[in-house]
């Protein structure tokens, strides 16, 4: 029996999110945005949809326009997909894959010189500001390191300002992985864009409130792979840290993203409890 969406049914969210993005890339802009919710607007995206294709305006997913929309590469489950999937442990983590030490990001991405300044001057708690290279080949790291990139696959995410702020190696793996992400038809699950490149400590493994000296990244452990521009994070209402991670078929959900991104070198935070989290932990060839 093949996911069926009304308004005021009991919808699986995730499914509504899939008929959504469907929407909107055909140009139904009328769905208003990706939320889960089949409401107004979807109810009459779903109209107008029908009307293309010659169908009764029932305003639901019905089984004439799911056939319709099948035709057009809507992407049908199996009945028992979300209740196969719908706990904690899944997925489980793929065999062989963990978090980057601080010596392989390094050695990847070249380590940098940062400070702290006093907490009433950071836009965060656990803000840096960075410097040069440790090496001094480099006098403004940021400038030499990070770029920005396109990812047209996050076009109907919200909060995404049409570029992806990345570190310049890890550039082609985050485009890699997004278009790996869009031929498994899973865009849909991509809400928000939360940002890539932000230069700060792990949460509430900031020093403390004074200034801080200049320091080496090679010797700390606890700076987030946000300095390096090595990980990016989506849907983080959803997924907040330490919060169990939103479970497949929730709104918000990443789980179902996690095996192609570790397929592409990618480290899913929902393993430590930070399920918004891609981190890039290996460089495939």
């Amino acid at each position: 029996m093949p996911f069926l969406l009304a308004r005021g049914a009991k919808n699986i969210p995730a499914e509504v999110q899939r008929w959504q993005y469907f929407l909107l890339k055909r140009g139904f802009s009328q769905t208003g945005g990706i939320d889960a919710e089949f409401g107004e607007k979807t109810e009459k995206a779903t109209r107008f949809f029908q009307v293309a294709q010659g169908l009764k305006t029932s305003g639901a997913l019905d089984r004439a326009t799911l056939d319709a929309a099948t035709a057009l590469g809507y992407t049908v489950l199996a009945s028992d997909y979300y209740a196969t999937r719908n706990k904690t442990e899944w997925p489980a983590k793929p065999p062989g894959t963990a978090s980057p030490s601080n010596k392989w990001r390094n050695e990847q991405f070249t380590c940098f010189l940062f400070k702290q300044l006093a907490r009433q001057f950071r836009p965060d708690a656990e803000s840096i500001v960075m410097d040069g290279s440790c090496d001094g080949k480099y006098p403004d790291w940021s400038k030499e390191f990070i770029v920005d990139i396109a990812v047209k696959q996050l076009e109907f995410a919200k909060g995404y300002p049409g570029y992806v702020r990345c570190h310049r190696l890890a550039a082609d793996h985050i485009i890699a992985l997004f278009e790996a992400w869009e031929k498994a038809d899973l865009l849909h699950l991509i809400v928000r864009y939360e940002g890539c490149f932000v230069p700060r400590y792990k949460r509430n493994q900031s020093p403390g409130n004074g200034p801080q000296p200049q320091r080496r990244s090679a010797d700390v452990d606890q700076l987030s792979n946000h300095s390096f521009g090595s990980a990016f994070d989506i849907n983080y209402a959803q997924n907040t840290f330490p919060d169990q991670p939103a479970l497949c078929g929730a709104f918000g959900s990443t789980r179902e993203l996690v095996q192609r991104a570790a397929d592409l070198g990618f480290y899913w935070g929902g393993f430590f409890r930070d399920g918004n989290h891609f981190e890039l932990a290996h460089l495939p060839q």
